[in-house]
């Protein structure tokens, strides 16, 4: 039977002892930090505008129709222009998505400067880093001491 690690203990240590009390369900992940990029779907709202304007253009090129047309038109049949506004509904509410999904995004809010003040920020950073990496590769210089020996 083993002992649950005290908070004193190496980080290896309670690593390697799970705690002896009752099971406790672990806590779920944490939410990242940042909202998931939505899928490309979400943006592309060109067929749904062209399924709409093509039912439009359909229902121009028919002749009129002798009976009255319903009240609610079907979703592939031609479309008569007092309709239009339902029709184009959906593809309001799907820009509408987008746009809540764009806005949701880290840093949509910043500037072309910030961005520009950020990217040289960043630029100067490596730059440092790789004159840091050049000098730890650059080979020691060994001492021009001739008796090298530990002979005493």
């Amino acid at each position: 039977m083993s002992a649950a690690p005290t908070p004193h203990a190496s980080a290896s240590a309670r690593a390697s002892q799970p705690p002896t009390g009752a099971a406790t369900p672990a806590p779920p992940p944490a939410a990242p930090a940042t909202p998931a990029i939505p899928p490309p779907s979400t943006f592309d709202v060109l067929p749904d505008l062209h399924r709409v304007l093509a039912r439009l253009l359909e229902t121009s090129a028919q002749p009129p129709a002798a009976t009255p047309s319903p009240s609610q038109p079907s979703a592939d049949g031609p479309l008569e222009i007092q309709h239009v506004a339902t029709a184009a509904n959906d593809v309001r509410l799907k820009m509408q998505k987008a746009r809540r999904a764009v806005l949701a995004l880290p840093d949509v809010d910043r500037t072309c400067e910030d961005q520009d003040d950020e990217i040289a920020d960043l630029e100067a950073r490596i730059a440092r880093l790789k004159a840091s990496l050049r000098e730890l590769a650059r080979p020691v210089e060994e001492p021009a001491d001739e008796d090298q020996s530990m002979t005493g």
